[in-house]
C-alpha cells in the first residue's frame, strides 16, 4: 500500500445519509478528523499515473489515525470498482443505500431549493426529465461491480432507514468494520446512549439523591433532536398511477440488491407489487 492511502472509502448515492456518516467518523478519535470527498475514482478524466496527486489531498494521519474519504459518485459511476481495487486492494469500503424513491425525492428538493428546476415542475417530471436520478438508486446493479472483488469483510453495508432508526448502533457497527473503539459514541449522538448501569447496593440517602436528579433530569430533558431529517411521504410527491409506474421499474434492481445483501430489500422498502404507500 503506498504511503498516503486511504484506510477506508464511503461511497453512496447523491442524499443518501453519507455525509451524516462521514460527519460522526470524523468525530471518533481515532479517525481524522478531516474526511475529504475527492470523486477522484469517478472522474471522466481519471487517470491511475495520478494516484500521488490523489493521496496528496488525504489527510496526513497522526499516529495510528485511520484516513479516508467518502464520495458519492463512486457507486455508479462507471469502473470505480475496478479502480479502486486496482489501486487499494486492501482499503476497506462502505456503502449506504437508501430508498430509492425518497433519494430521488431528497434529490428534486433540493434542486427546487437552489433554483436549478422552476417550482411547478412536479417530482416525476423532474425524474422522467433526469434519468440519472432514478438510475442512481439502481443499487443492486452499480454494487455488483463491487461484490466482485469484494466480500462482506471488506465492503460493510449500511442501509440509510436502519440508521435513522437507531443511528448509534450503526455507526457503531461501522466502528467496528474499520477497527476502531466501538464504544466510542459521537457527541451528537449523545441523546441515544444508553443509561449508565447503577451500583447494585445503594444506600437509602443514595437511592433519594438518585431519584431526585432523576426525575429533574426527566422534567428538564430537551427532546432528542433527530440526526436525519424527517422521512418524504410518497404519496405526497407522486400519484397512484406513478408511483406504481415508478416502483415496477425499481423491482427488478432491489430483487437484485436482495442477493446481493441477502435482505428482502423490496418488501422492506415496500416497493412491491403487494403492497405500496
Amino acid at each position: 500500500m503506498q504511503k498516503n492511502a486511504p484506510d477506508f472509502i464511503g461511497i453512496g448515492a447523491d442524499h443518501s445519509g453519507l455525509g451524516i456518516i462521514a460527519s460522526l467518523l470524523s468525530a471518533h478519535p481515532q479517525i481524522h478528523k478531516s474526511i475529504p470527498a475527492t470523486h477522484f475514482f469517478s472522474s471522466p478524466t481519471f487517470d491511475e499515473a495520478k494516484l500521488p496527486q490523489y493521496e496528496a489531498q488525504m489527510p496526513v494521519r497522526q499516529k495510528k489515525e485511520l484516513v479516508g474519504e467518502c464520495s458519492a459518485s463512486y457507486l455508479s459511476a462507471p469502473g470505480v470498482a475496478d479502480r479502486i481495487v486496482a489501486a487499494y486492494p486492501t482499503t476497506k469500503l462502505f456503502v449506504i443505500v437508501r430508498h430509492p424513491l425518497e433519494r430521488a425525492i431528497a434529490v428534486y428538493e433540493s434542486a427546487k431549493k437552489t433554483g436549478r428546476i422552476a417550482a411547478n415542475v412536479s417530482c416525476a417530471q423532474y425524474l422522467v426529465d433526469h434519468e440519472t436520478v432514478q438510475s442512481d438508486g439502481f443499487y443492486g446493479q452499480h454494487l455488483h461491480d463491487f461484490f466482485t472483488y469484494y466480500t462482506s469483510l471488506q465492503l460493510h453495508m449500511i442501509v440509510y432507514e436502519d440508521f435513522v432508526e437507531n443511528p448509534l448502533k450503526v455507526i457503531q457497527d461501522l466502528f467496528g468494520f474499520l477497527e476502531v473503539d466501538t464504544q466510542f459514541i459521537p457527541k451528537a449522538l449523545a441523546a441515544y446512549a444508553p443509561p449508565p448501569d447503577e451500583p447494585k447496593h445503594r444506600s437509602r440517602l443514595s437511592r433519594l439523591i438518585h431519584w431526585c436528579a432523576t426525575r429533574l433530569k426527566a422534567l428538564t430533558a430537551k427532546p432528542t433532536v433527530p440526526v436525519t431529517p424527517p422521512p418524504y411521504q410518497l404519496t405526497q410527491y407522486f400519484s397512484p398511477a406513478e408511483l406504481a409506474a415508478f416502483s415496477k421499474a425499481l423491482q427488478p434492481d432491489c430483487a437484485h440488491l436482495t442477493n446481493v445483501m441477502h435482505r428482502d430489500m423490496g418488501v422492506f422498502w415496500n416497493i412491491t407489487d403487494a403492497g405500496r404507500e
